[in-house]
């Protein structure tokens, strides 16, 4: 039995439609039970997974139709930081030295640790290359992946569990390590969550956002160059 009338199945309304009526949904439910520690789209990516994989009928090539025009509005929205970087340039050329100090000792952590737990969980050389980038930005990550040798869907779906649990947890662990300072905040959180952690740092102050946004370009930057340096000598070692 059909759920959706083919009309609609074949139309792009039907991936748009579906995507702002679950998140509206997911809305609901976080208000309704008071699950404010899960941002809404921690709901909604699994929801839309449900009806594409469970509604008889719908295919994921269906629900991209109309999900690509989403998708396009990533590029708007990423621009869109410019405006907090504009506005808080003074402090992000005073803290300059900082910023990129902080970054680049992230990234270091970031692919030290990844790398030597994987090994130590016994991973596949080829799967451990894949979770070097999860914490920097798609597009880039995507490239880093296939330099190094990663499978990049995995790498797109590591970046993404990495960006929601950054999202859903990076100021309760803040809060809990006492760090109040919004320009520590938002280097920690645009360093290992990319942009699906710093979009609610808009929520909690510009300069988070701005030193967010800032972060996570540099991220992508530094992983870019740095990965396939490190590598080798990780390597070497175990």
């Amino acid at each position: 039995m059909m759920l959706f009338p083919d009309a609609l199945l074949n139309s792009p309304l039907f991936g748009i439609g579906l995507t702002v009526i679950l998140y509206a949904i997911s809305e609901i439910i976080i208000d309704r039970f008071s699950l404010n520690i899960i941002p809404p789209f921690v709901i909604a990516c699994p929801l839309v997974i449900a009806v594409i994989v469970l509604a008889p009928g719908v295919e994921y090539k269906q629900y991209e139709a109309g999900a690509e025009f989403i998708n396009f509005l990533l590029g708007p929205a990423t621009i869109a930081l410019a405006l907090p970087l504009y506005k808080n340039r003074e402090i992000i050329m005073a803290k300059a030295g900082a910023i990129v100090g902080g970054v680049t000792l992230a990234t270091l952590s970031a692919i030290i640790v990844v790398y030597f737990c994987g090994k130590a969980m016994g991973t596949s050389e080829q799967v451990l290359l894949s979770l070097i980038p999860k914490s920097i930005t798609t597009p880039i990550a995507i490239d880093v992946s296939k330099t190094i040798g990663g499978i990049p869907a995995l790498t797109t779906a590591a970046v993404i569990f990495t960006g929601m649990l950054g999202a859903t947890f990076n100021h309760k662990l803040l809060r809990l390590l006492g760090i109040k300072n919004h320009l520590a905040a938002g280097l920690a959180i645009g360093a290992s969550s990319h942009g699906l952690g710093t979009s609610v740092c808009a929520n909690v102050s510009p300069v988070q956002l701005a030193i967010g946004g800032v972060a996570i370009a540099l991220t992508g930057i530094s992983t870019s160059i740095l990965a396939p340096i490190l590598l080798p000598i990780l390597k070497s070692i175990w």
